[in-house]
């Protein structure tokens, strides 16, 4: 079974665990022996599955399951952009279409996975005031309302069409709109921002000035379902891939994922569950997936070990003031073979024990330490080794200053390790390796198969954004596959506003509304040869 931040996926209120699974068989047939289950059957027999806790070991040993992960918590990861990116061009056709008009995004859909979307700001509006949101599906929604349902074939959220939409927008006012539609980005306006830059029309700036690559597009999107700090989990995003494929095949319409998000829990060789349903979704329908290859790169959060028989290694890690939760996870080849010794700064050491798809717990000065040794998968021969800090006693917070992480070789047949601390939406820069390596400095899924990666570059000097997170994969595949504008980009803002972004998150969109003018450019060439 894959592991994970420990609590991520569990609901303590109700004991019950949200998983992904990949099986073969009949999903009915297969879970029918498993009491108080529910499921959401997902394309290439993978499903998302809720089950009590008392049955997860049931659900990993029952027959035709093949692999069961538990789910991982992601977080966050135009005017100068279009013209660098020679957009401009490309909208207003200049001879370079095929005799085509200026491409658009007509006829495509642009899919937002995010925050949610400002569906009132005039960026997302035809030139009548009616939307361009053909559906919108709110994962973080608890309870359903008058116009709100729960989408067919989940289980959780409110779904909203264009309808649904339209009426709101046609209300006097945002409040009166909100109580028909109750869907808002005011949280962080990154989803409103995202859409912005891959297909807002720019309609609430000067001229149209602040448009994105495609501002004709059709839309669709979803909120993702927010998890405590986080910003979402893979059980909901895989739901939410599922969700967008499934409605462009019923509005027979392609469609390019927008995925800007990511996080540091894997190997970083694309085969957890997660990544291989991403990569797996290529095959069905018209699609282009594109993901934000994360702002990892000047972090300090990766560092990478060569290991050898007789030699032992020392990897230091400063942790900053007031950290209340960190984890460090270190991916090894399976059978390579050393002991962990972990010193405080207090000068205090412990030793860790190896006990595979185990936790043990250590004390050691004010800190709690949680150690987890993973066991490989069948899609990866990487091991997992998850070492989690904590204060010793509430009210306390992790011992600061530098740790070193002894590692003392028996058997070593590889010998390459690399070590992850989290994103830096989750911990910041003072926490950091004394010694990082700045390559594979990519989030999780950027590594996956089939998609595009984007990192980011500043448009103003034409030179790599410092943050940009690097390639390449461990199992080495070239990465991230392009870069596009990621630094001070003027974007849509929740409340018709538009202000400035800066990350790989904000790149990612420019080659997602590209991907929809090559979509409208190919199917349109098709059309009229036809």
């Amino acid at each position: 079974m894959g592991n994970s931040n420990q609590g991520a996926g569990y609901d303590e209120a109700e004991d019950r665990w949200r998983v992904i699974v990949k099986y073969y068989g009949d999903l009915d047939i297969i879970l029918s022996g498993i009491r108080g289950i529910a499921y959401t059957g997902l394309f290439n027999n993978y499903a998302v599955v809720s089950v009590p806790a008392s049955e997860l070991d049931a659900l990993a040993d029952t027959q035709g399951i093949v692999y069961v992960e538990k789910p991982r918590e992601v977080y966050y990861n135009v005017n100068n952009g279009r013209a660098v990116s020679c957009i401009n061009s490309v909208q207003e056709g200049s001879g370079i279409t095929g005799g085509m008009p200026g491409l658009k995004g007509n006829g495509v859909l642009v899919a937002i996975i995010d925050s949610g979307i400002d569906y009132t700001h005039p960026g997302f509006r035809n030139s009548d005031g009616t939307t361009r949101i053909l559906y919108l599906w709110d994962q973080s929604a608890k309870t359903e309302d008058t116009y709100g349902r729960i989408p067919a074939g989940y289980t959780q959220g409110a779904e909203y069409s264009k309808e649904d939409i339209d009426e709101a927008l046609a209300q006097p006012d945002i409040a009166s709109s909100l109580k028909i539609v109750p869907v808002s980005d005011r949280g962080s306006g990154h989803g409103t921002a995202v859409a912005g830059v891959a297909s807002g029309n720019g309609a609430a700036s000067p001229g149209g000035r602040y448009r994105g690559v495609a501002p004709e597009s059709s839309l669709i999107v979803v909120k993702l379902g927010k998890q405590g700090s986080s910003f979402a989990l893979t059980t909901e995003i895989i739901e939410a891939i599922d969700y967008v494929v499934r409605k462009s095949i019923v509005l027979n319409m392609p469609v390019a994922i927008n995925l800007s998000f990511g996080n540091n829990d894997g190997p970083h060789d694309g085969n957890s569950l997660f990544e291989n349903y991403i990569a797996d979704i290529k095959g069905i329908w018209k699609n282009v997936v594109v993901v934000a290859s994360g702002n990892e790169g000047d972090a300090r959060h990766h560092a990478s070990v060569r290991l050898e028989n007789g030699s032992s290694q020392m990897v230091s890690f400063a942790i900053a003031e007031n950290e209340l939760n960190i984890q460090l996870q270190i991916w090894k080849h399976y059978q390579d073979e050393f002991r962990i010794n972990i010193n405080a700064p207090d000068g205090s050491q412990v030793s860790l024990n190896y006990q595979a798809g185990k936790a043990d717990t250590y004390i050691t000065g004010n800190s709690r330490i949680v150690v987890f040794y993973g066991e490989p998968s069948p899609y990866t021969i990487s091991q997992g080794i998850f070492i989690q800090w904590m204060p010793a006693r509430n009210g306390q917070y992790i011992m600061p200053g530098v740790w070193n992480i002894g590692l003392e070789p028996s058997d070593i047949r590889y010998g390459i390790l690399n070590m992850w601390l989290p994103t830096i939406e989750v911990i910041g820069l003072s926490t950091g390796f004394l010694s990082p390596s700045p390559d594979t400095t990519i989030t999780i899924p950027a590594a996956a198969r089939n998609v595009i990666t984007v990192g980011a570059y500043n448009a103003a000097t034409s030179s790599m954004a410092s943050f940009s997170g690097r390639g390449n994969t461990t199992d080495g595949r070239y990465v991230p596959t392009l870069v596009a504008p990621g630094v001070d980009i003027i974007s849509a803002a929740p409340g018709g506003r538009y202000s400035s972004n800066t990350g790989t998150s904000i790149a990612a969109p420019f080659v997602t509304g590209s991907a929809a003018l090559l979509m409208e450019w190919g199917y349109g060439v098709i059309i009229r040869l036809h």
